[in-house]
């Protein structure tokens, strides 16, 4: 049925997807996330909710897979208002595409039995797309018309074990109406018809909201189309196959005159940190007593784990946020609770630090820097000095007015700066970061020289389960208590 392709085909399409002229180019918005996530019923907050969309694996919020195919079949029909019927489809998903960045969609390969499509993203594919051109050659499968149970419409997404997602089946209603369908993707509604986009879309809706649900990633889809004995307004769903080694969800569809299966992740759920709770004992009650620890970057993370250390061994905590006011909250009213002091204050490394640390009522001792930006995204060059300019401005410059303005406030400052193996491992994809931490340790090693008794600890942490590091597989990791504990006891020994 389909084109057939290999992981070198591939690479091929993606060049020439840069050497053809694109079908189309346009930036996804967050008005535009609202508008499709209304339309399919699919309001994940990994599409629409920037502080949750941060403790996820893309980090911020993600343009909707189906969104972007449907898309991509609405620019082709527009640019070939003759093209022959679609007889199967299959999408590949391979990487998050984040809102207003500039996408690109161009056809690879066309004959008259079927065609390639890339979307990308500066020269990055992000989705690979193969359609298959003729009639459809079979009935819709019968089980798609048993009594399956009909699924609640919900806004909020389930959040089912990985156990539960074993086996499971049932209907979910289209949320796309024909108007819908018309208006978002016109070309694609004539050529297709409204029931096809409306079950494609409700293939989103199935992944994003039903199962996996909550902590989904939307991988693949390979479809054919079908003929409807009789019409039905729902897609129905079956999990076929689970495995608990890649968390992955295969499951049949069938509905809207489309037939075939869906594979999709359940990603691991945002990384806890260890209770306050389960830190007793650990640190002894007045271990740091006396200290006033200034933790940017602490509402979650590593920044949480050394804001509960540093309060359960007795001392004063200022957390900082950016973006995350709740969960700096959060972590506060756990430590108040436990019968420490913490206190938050809402700052951003990238802007000047005297002005945002001016009402600060306590002159801090120690401060611990764990202000970042995201740091894996997809490129396709192997350098991109944007990146290296994001990393530096906080890595280099935002630690560089933040040690300037509490320096003059307190010269025996003790401060710890998490630096990272990737300086020395050198992990491919990471140059930009590497560079940046390399920069920054420098720029440590300089002030101890200069700016006595001021000093600064330098450690270049192993890969720690953090949400960035957080992947659908199993990966070595070492463990943040373990890890952290006797960094923080080395910072808080100073000045000596």
């Amino acid at each position: 049925m389909f084109l057939e392709g290999t992981q070198a085909n591939y690479r091929e399409d993606a060049r020439a997807g840069e050497r053809l002229t694109r079908l189309a180019q346009r930036k996804f918005s967050y008005s535009d996330q609202m508008r499709f996530a209304s339309a399919s019923g699919d309001h994940n907050p990994m599409h629409l909710d920037a502080i949750k969309a941060r403790r996820t694996q893309a980090g911020a919020p993600v343009v909707h897979g189906i969104n972007l195919l449907l898309w991509a079949l609405d620019s082709l029909a527009a640019a070939q208002p003759d093209l022959p019927p679609l007889r199967g489809l299959r999408a590949h998903f391979n990487k998050f595409v984040y809102l207003d960045e500039c996408v690109n969609v161009a056809p690879t390969q066309q004959s008259p039995s079927g065609a390639r499509l890339i979307i990308s993203v500066g020269g990055s594919s992000r989705t690979k797309i193969t359609i298959a051109f003729g009639d459809a050659v079979e009935d819709c499968p019968g089980w798609s018309a048993s009594s399956l149970e009909l699924e609640p419409f919900s806004p909020v997404p389930l959040n089912l074990s990985f156990e539960q997602m074993s086996g499971r089946s049932g209907r979910v209603s289209f949320q796309m109406t024909p108007e819908d369908t018309m208006a978002y993707f016109p070309a694609a509604a004539r050529w297709l018809g409204t029931r096809r986009i409306a079950a494609l879309a409700a293939s989103s809706h199935l992944i994003g909201m039903v199962c996996p649900g909550l902590h989904s990633i939307y991988s693949e889809l390979s479809i054919s189309a079908c003929v409807e004995s009789i019409p039905r307004d729902f897609l129905a769903f079956r999990v076929t196959e689970t495995d608990p080694r890649f968390r992955s969800v295969d499951q049949e569809i069938a509905g809207g005159g489309l037939t075939g299966t869906v594979y999709s992740s359940a990603r691991i759920p945002p990384v806890e940190q260890v209770s306050m709770k389960a830190l007793k004992g650990l640190v002894a009650p007045a271990e740091f007593a006396g200290s006033v620890a200034l933790i940017v970057g602490g509402s979650r993370g590593l920044g949480e784990l050394t804001a509960k250390l540093i309060a359960s061994g007795g001392g004063r905590v200022l957390v900082t946020w950016q973006t995350g006011k709740d969960d700096a909250e959060r972590v506060a009213q756990e430590i108040r609770s436990a019968g420490g002091t913490c206190e938050t204050l809402a700052y951003d490394a990238r802007n000047p630090a005297t002005e945002q640390l001016a009402l600060l009522a306590d002159t801090p001792t120690h401060a611990y820097y764990f202000a970042t930006p995201a740091i894996f995204r997809s490129q396709s060059k192997m350098f991109v000095r944007e990146r290296l300019e994001e990393f530096l401005a906080i890595y280099v410059n935002g630690f560089w007015q933040l040690l300037e303005a509490l320096h003059a406030r307190q010269p025996q400052l003790s401060v710890f700066y998490p630096s990272s193996v990737s300086v020395t491992e050198r992990p491919q994809g990471m140059t930009e970061y590497t560079m940046a931490k390399t920069a920054g340790e420098v720029l440590c090693a300089d002030m101890n020289l200069s700016l006595a008794p001021l000093h600064v600890t330098v450690s270049r942490l192993p890969r720690l389960l953090t949400d960035q590091t957080a992947s659908i597989t199993a990966a070595e990791t070492a463990h943040p208590l373990e890890t952290m504990l006797p960094i923080i006891r080395e910072v808080q020994s100073w000045p000596r």
